[in-house]
């Protein structure tokens, strides 16, 4: 007699009721994330003058994780969002300069949840490589709508990419944004199939541009300009998520869903923090402590949960919530929470969770922040300091002095940690070859000099769509560091803007020791573009110009190591061309 019959048919029938009911076996997951959003932008911590509605009923009808961590910046907190693995192991250490992009080595979330039988889908801002295999099509997501860089300059009928396909949108980029995703959802509840939805947005992010119906009414309260316009922003992203939650009531998949809401890093002005000491870019808890939603209907019951938790668990999290074996991953630094989230009083055995600092080696080395359930270990410049998290939310009371073995062990474990990181501070060179088009985008290029000692980027910041810029001395150059994948023959091309007084410069791109000439016989120097709308301050960097492009020629690229440079030869005018970025198609 086979005793595993009527295991099968009762396994066959739940799997039976739950396709009868329009729900498939596994729920779906949507993963929705703000940028620069504060742990203070949200009524239900406290702003005096921001209602979200929206958010704060996916905390309130969900579990609350009142002490949750990232990185202090983007990019990284979204490496490690991605993997489970703190950012510096991934190749993850800045936000622009290839220094934003994630290993295409590493395994994703939406990796996991594809090898688990779920449509993946991102729409929003990607900002962990521009280059396929670092894009979402290579990183384990079946559909992509948004932009693959960091900082973006157009919210208003903005150019965004569908799969690999560039072109306009009419309208405001949350809102198209928060349509894409909604129409993909819809097709895979209509196909019965579980769906993992990654949903990161790119505002609050500046530049600070959002429909006046929004920021007037915080103006009219004597609210600063800039807070103004960011409370706007999360006004309109708040009215998108409503509309998220109430397609999936109308789908009757709320309680199939889980709904994780959650921010990248602190808030990007000083303004309400709801106590928490500075703001994004620094390694106080105002820099790297951030509200954190999950939801499921009928599953977890509402709660908060006050154990230090961190972006590095919430993929091993999510795989065991939707029963996902995680399976060909670099070992991880997260670890599931699914106990405490399924179980209030709950406690983890204690644990010190990180939060590295970016942007370059000295910034890694002498800033971090080790927390424990009771204690949180800072590195501010050089200088460490311990808070009692139990009675010093502030973090504002140093008691380093009273319990110096506290702080030793928690310095000594980061120091531990940081050693373990490969190639800390080294840039993630260009894959050619992997795609038929390549873009080496001038604000990817170093310089052979410090910037601004005769070439320089046309923004003091080295932002996602800057060039090259103030170009003076004939003897400096711009490089690209190439990693030549599939060898053969190339296209070059690049798009330029030159003044009338300026033509006469010889130069030539220099690939593997090949030489193309650059030969400009014909000026073209239109004026910038600037939004409509921006921050005090913060114009600059935003402005946008047409290019034009001149073919270089063909070279033939060996596999391995590369590097391309512009070498100017002769500079009559003030100022040698600008170059936006050079382009290499496969023959």
């Amino acid at each position: 007699m086979n005793m595993n019959k009527p295991l099968i048919k009762f396994g066959c029938l739940i799997v039976g009721l739950l396709l009868f009911s329009g729900m498939q076996a596994k729920p779906n997951v949507l993963l929705i994330l703000t940028d620069d959003q504060g742990y203070g932008d949200l009524s239900l911590h406290g702003n005096p003058v921001l209602r979200t509605p929206a958010m704060d009923s996916i905390g309130k009808d969900g579990v609350r994780l009142d002490r949750f961590y990232v990185s202090p910046l983007c990019a990284p907190t979204r490496a490690s969002l991605l993997t489970g693995r703190y950012h510096l192991r991934t190749g993850t250490f800045g936000v622009s300069h290839r220094q934003e992009v994630i290993n295409p080595e590493e395994k994703t979330i939406a990796e996991v949840f594809k090898d688990g039988g779920y449509a993946t889908g991102c729409f929003g801002k990607w900002h962990n490589g521009a280059i396929y295999p670092e894009t979402p099509l290579g990183q384990g997501f079946d559909e992509f709508f948004g932009f693959l860089g960091g900082v973006w300059f157009e919210y208003y009928d903005p150019v965004l990419m569908h799969n690999e396909t560039e072109k306009r949108y009419k309208g405001y980029i949350t809102d198209l944004l928060t349509d894409k995703a909604i129409d993909w959802m819809d097709d895979q509840i209509d196909n019965e199939e579980p769906f993992f939805c990654y949903l990161p947005y790119n505002t609050p992010h500046t530049p600070g541009l959002v429909d006046k119906r929004y920021w007037e009414p915080f103006y009219k309260k004597q609210v600063g300009r800039w807070e103004s316009v960011i409370y706007g922003m999360i006004k309109d992203i708040d009215d998108d998520i409503a509309r998220i939650l109430k397609f999936l009531d109308k789908k009757g998949q709320a309680e199939n869903t889980i709904v994780i809401f959650m921010t990248d890093n602190g808030p990007n002005t000083f303004r309400y923090t709801a106590g928490l000491r500075g703001k994004k870019a620094q390694i106080h808890d105002g820099g790297t402590r951030v509200p954190c939603f999950i939801r499921w209907p009928g599953q977890l019951q509402p709660h908060r949960i006050s154990q230090p938790l961190s972006h590095i668990d919430i993929l091993p999290t999510l795989a065991e919530l939707c029963d996902i074996p995680v399976s060909g991953t670099k070992e991880l630094d997260g670890q599931s929470f699914v106990s405490l989230l399924r179980n209030p009083g709950h406690a983890l055995p204690d644990r010190r969770i990180i939060s590295f600092h970016s942007v370059n080696e000295q910034r890694i080395r002498t800033e971090a922040a080790v927390h424990t359930n009771r204690w949180s270990a800072i590195q501010n410049r050089g200088k460490w300091a311990l808070y009692d998290m139990q009675d010093d939310v502030r973090q504002l009371d140093d008691v380093s002095g009273q319990f110096p073995e506290v702080l030793e062990e928690l310095r000594s474990h980061w120091v531990d940690t940081l050693a373990e990181m490969p190639n800390l501070g080294v840039e993630t060179p260009v894959p050619v070859g992997s795609s038929e088009k390549v873009i080496l985008k001038g604000h990817d290029a170093n310089f052979s000099v410090a910037r601004g000692k005769g070439i320089d980027l046309n923004y003091r910041s080295s932002f996602t769509g800057l060039w090259i810029s103030k170009w003076t001395d004939k003897n400096v150059y711009p490089e690209w560091n190439l990693q030549i994948n599939r060898p053969g023959k190339y296209k070059v091309s690049l798009l330029y803007c030159l003044a009338e007084e300026n033509l006469g410069v010889q130069a030539h791109l220099d690939i593997q020791g090949k030489k193309l000439p650059l030969k400009i016989t014909k000026a073209f120097d239109p004026p910038s573009n600037e939004q409509p709308f921006w921050l005090d301050g913060e114009s600059e960097k935003y402005e946008s110009k047409p290019w034009k492009t001149i073919p270089l020629g063909e070279v033939s690229l060996k596999p391995g190591s590369a590097n391309a440079r512009i070498h100017v030869t002769k500079l009559p005018g003030k100022a040698a061309m600008e170059v936006k970025e050079i382009v290499l198609e496969r023959l």
